[in-house]
Order: C-alpha cells, then structure tokens, then sequence
C-alpha cells in the first residue's frame, strides 16, 4: 500500500514540474513577444473602388529593423489596414501612439505591411524582430500560442494546439493553419507562435467560431517580406486576372455534372462561374460552366491555389486549359495585373469621392476607360441629401452644357470651377443611361478639389 502511495507521489510531482516548466516556458515567449509585437490603429479617410472608411484596430509585429534607414517593418493583415487611403498608428506596450505608415497591402493573401521610424517618441530600446518559424514542418497537436488585443484587451497571449495543417477557412486564399488557441477581433495580424521555441509560423487573420482559429502559414509571406523591405513590390502587389470569376465545386460534381474528371489530389474543383463581357477571357472563349483544368500545364488543387498561381501571372501570357464537359481547350491569354488598377488620383466634389475606371471596373460594367466612377459618397454630404451612389459616370452636366467624359481630364475640366448653389447633372450608366441624380453643394469644403493618391 505504501509503495502505491510513494508512486502515485512520484507521479504527481512529475506532472507538477512539466506544469511549471511548461508555464515557464510559456511566459517566456510570451515575454519575447512583448517585444516585437505592436497594436495596431488605423482610420481609412478615403474610399477607393472597394475600400470603405472608418477606424478599426488590430496587432501586428516586427519582421525587419534598419537602423541605416531608421525604419521598422511591421507585419499585419490586409483586412486592417484596407486598401484605400487611410492614417496608421502603432503602440507598444504602455507606450503612446507612434505614427505608422502603409506600404503594402496583398489583394489575394489577407495580408499587408506598414513601417515606423524608429526615432519617434515612445519606441522602447529594447524592441527586437520576431524569429520566423518553419510552418511547413508544423504537426497537429503542436503547442502554440496567439498574441495581440482580442477585442481592446491590450498584450494578451493565449495558447493552444494546432489543429489542422490542411484545412482553409470559408473566405482564406493561401496555406492556413487552423488552431483552437483563441483569435477574436483585434487579434488579427498578431502572431501564432510555436511554443516549443518561440518562433512565429503563422499570421492570426480569423475565426469561424469557438474553437476554430485561422492564421495565415508564415512559409507563405516570408518572401514577399523580403521584396515589401527591398522596396521591389508596389503597394497592391501583384495578381493576374482574366476576366472571369470561379468558385469551388466537389470533384464529384466536376465529374458528374461537367464530365471532368481531376487525380485524386484534387480537393476542389475550380469552376468558371461568371464571365466579364468584352474582355480577355469572354473574347477568346471562355464560358461559365468551363472546369479550370490546368494553367501552364498544373492542375489547381482548390480555388485557394489558384489563386496563389494567379499571383505569379500578372500581365503575362499563360495557357489556360478548361474542361468543357470533358472536351480539354487550350486559351492563351494575357492576365491583366490587377495592382496596376489602384488609382493615381482622385476628384473630391459634393461629398463624392470620383476616381479613373479601373480595368476591373470597365470588366463588369462592359465600359470603356472613357468613363469616371463614383467610389464613395460620404453620409451627411451634399451629394447624399440628393441621392447620388457609387457607380460609373459617362457624362454630365454643368450650366446647361452636356459634356460627354472622355478621361478623367475630361470630368476635371467639366467640374473644376463648379461655383457653391450651382447644380450638377450626373448621367450615371453604361451604353445607355440608366440614370440621372442632380447634386449641389452649398458649403466651400465640399467645392471641387483634386488629389494624389499617396
């Protein structure tokens, strides 16, 4: 009865030591990632084609520091800094809010980067980069943890396991690693970090409830870091697009209802699900109801991976290969690079915010680049009280003269000495007018005003 005793103690005090070497263990990354972590403020001033304003908050951390330059580099999501024109701020523990700059955003990974100058009042001296992991070797069951301010609560880690190495939220595109360490709003750009050495193998971006945590897989970004610090990517980054949206179908499906049939190590089929009018790919052929098959000879596994293939096509020729109810046809298209539609400038007038047509726009309105689009009406302005929208603009009217836009010259020349109390005459629309919203501005801050997109 002793001896059982005496091993049952033995038993408890060695799970006892693993508790707290386990917990020491914990606190010291936790501690580290103190360090390299920041949170993460931001308010979008300008909406831009798909852009929306207001503040949101979430973390991020520290990737680079060049001291040379003065700068620090910052990881985050795309989907807290957003694409239009906005202010960042960054903090550190305690510490006031620093001034933070935008440099890089990625339209198909959920990711972006800003940068610091490391002179600013309130950068602690003991700042340090964080230790990127090797998340291709991650393994289900792995210990780690996440880091950041779940819903304001500021410089808070929580740990977990790892769950999935194979598995992609609803709306991801990329490699994810699924976790139940907790990830809620104001985690999202934060570190997941492999407890076992303390190094960061994945970017926190999103839950799909209790439990099921996502974060984009390091492996996935780190060269893109490399180029973002080189200053070798423009601020959208880059991604091809050939006129036509897809979305995910069973193998099954492919097979039964579109005759295709995929190797086994397809997990989704991609199916062409709209067409753009008049562009590259509606030109040449391709239909809704086309099984993307292969692009440049690989067979996308699911719509995730095509996607991140689409990345490396940007305004260059490839050989898209679609299944069109088992018949195989070959296209060869030029991917327009969807980075290069980022507007230069933009016109403020009434409360509007009017930008150049995009080639993603000119797609799905079936327009051309003659026209102007309307990307945001700000509530409360003039041009809300009389009902204007977002949308494409081919003409208008100014003291009784129609003026057909021909460039987004053409609609600065028409507006720019608009006078306060004078009405302008929206003819919104595409071949044919759809519609027309009269607008007046009254007060001088909502006159006429052009800009540079930063």
């Amino acid at each position: 009865m002793s001896n059982a005793i005496s091993v049952t103690k033995i038993i408890s005090i060695i799970i006892l030591s693993a508790s707290i070497i386990i917990a020491a263990n914990s606190a010291e990354v936790f501690a580290e990632a103190e360090k390299y972590s920041v949170r993460v403020y931001v308010t979008t001033t300008v909406a831009l084609e798909s852009s929306k304003r207001g503040s949101g908050q979430g973390s991020g951390f520290i990737v680079h520091i060049d001291r040379a330059e003065g700068y620090a580099y910052v990881v985050t999501c795309e989907h807290v800094i957003g694409d239009g024109i906005c202010n960042a701020q960054i903090s550190f523990k305690d510490g006031e809010r620093i001034e933070a700059e935008p440099i890089y955003i990625d339209p198909v990974y959920d990711f972006g980067m800003i940068r610091f100058r490391l002179d600013e009042p309130g950068v602690p001296a003991d700042i340090k980069i964080a230790k990127l992991g090797n998340s291709e070797r991650l393994k289900i069951g792995d210990r780690v943890g996440t880091f950041g301010h779940p819903v304001g609560i500021e410089f808070s880690g929580t740990d977990g396991i790892v769950s999935s190495t194979t598995n992609t939220p609803p709306t991801g595109t990329g490699k994810f690693i699924q976790t139940d360490a907790p990830i809620n709003p104001g985690n999202s750009g934060g570190p997941l970090i492999l407890m076992d050495n303390g190094s960061v193998i994945g970017i926190n971006a999103a839950t799909s409830g209790q439990g099921i945590g996502w974060s984009l897989a390091i492996n996935q970004v780190k060269s893109l870091v490399k180029l973002v610090v080189a200053g070798e990517l423009p601020y959208t980054g880059h991604v091809g697009w050939m006129g036509f949206d897809v979305t995910e179908i069973t193998p099954a499906r492919a097979m039964e209802s579109f005759k295709t049939e995929l190797p086994e190590y397809v997990h989704k089929s991609v199916l062409v699900n709209t067409v753009a009018p008049n562009n590259v790919g509606d030109k040449a052929g391709v239909m809704p109801g086309d099984i993307v098959y292969a692009i440049n000879g690989k067979i996308p596994a699911d719509e995730a991976d095509y996607m991140v293939m689409m990345k490396d096509l940007a305004d260059r020729i490839c050989t898209l290969t679609v299944s069109r109810f088992g018949e195989k046809i070959d296209f060869h298209l030029l991917a327009a690079d969807r980075s290069a539609d980022r507007p230069k400038e933009y016109i403020s007038i009434a409360g509007m915010i009017v930008q150049p047509m995009s080639r993603f726009l000119q797609y799905w309105y079936d327009m051309d680049s003659s026209a102007v689009y309307v990307a945001d009406v700000e509530e409360e302005s003039a041009a809300a009280s009389w009902e204007a929208y977002p949308g494409p603009v081919r003409a208008v009217g100014v003291r009784g003269v129609f003026h057909e836009i021909t460039s987004f010259e053409s609609f600065w020349e028409a507006v720019n000495d608009l006078e306060p109390g004078e009405p302008l005459e929206i003819f919104y629309g595409m071949e044919r007018i759809r519609s027309i919203v009269k607008v007046v501005y009254y007060d001088e801050s909502e006159a006429p005003e052009r800009h540079t997109v930063p």
